[in-house]
């Protein structure tokens, strides 16, 4: 499924929100492909976890993070994605995603990501391609069904910031 060959109101909605840097955006587009991978609305997963579809939305277009939502909810949508079909390989990468933007957080407030950066999780491989997509628009091959290409994050100081921080 080719989310920019559609005209839906959704797709429209999602290319609005993402030009603003929130900060959640990386576990956002993270979200956002898994749903697309199992073929659900944002109503759809809405139903399924128990939350509203603003909330849904509000985690796609990263305004609500994931990384702030308690972990029994984020296992919860964790189990939905996956017992509707959705990409095991692309709910994997929720909990990275989520990583991925605590360290961009912290970067946009000028804050020491050395701790951040010290976990296991940020050596992962799938840090590294979130990371790349997020600053370079660089879509990790699984994602690239359900995403356009191009970078999330489109605040040029916060991007040359990050770059000089990460790679």
């Amino acid at each position: 499924m080719d989310p920019s060959a559609s005209g839906s109101s959704e797709t429209r909605h999602h290319r609005h929100v993402r030009h603003r840097n929130h900060p959640g955006i990386v576990a956002g587009a993270v979200l956002r492909s898994a749903r697309l991978s199992a073929d659900l609305s944002q109503e759809d997963l809405a139903a399924m976890t128990g939350v509203s579809e603003e909330t849904v939305r509000a985690w796609e277009e990263g305004s609500s993070p994931l990384a702030s939502v308690p972990l029994p909810e984020v296992a919860t949508l964790e189990a939905s994605l996956r017992a509707n079909g959705a990409d095991p390989n692309l709910v994997v990468d929720l909990g990275v995603a989520a990583w991925c933007d605590l360290v961009i957080l912290a970067i946009a407030h000028r804050e020491d990501t050395t701790c951040l950066m010290a976990d296991s999780i940020a050596v992962d491989p799938a840090f590294a391609e979130l990371i790349a997509w997020c600053l370079t628009g660089h879509v990790p091959e699984r994602h690239q069904p359900y995403a356009e290409t191009r970078p999330l994050l489109t605040d040029p100081a916060l991007i040359e910031q990050a770059t000089k921080t990460l790679l």
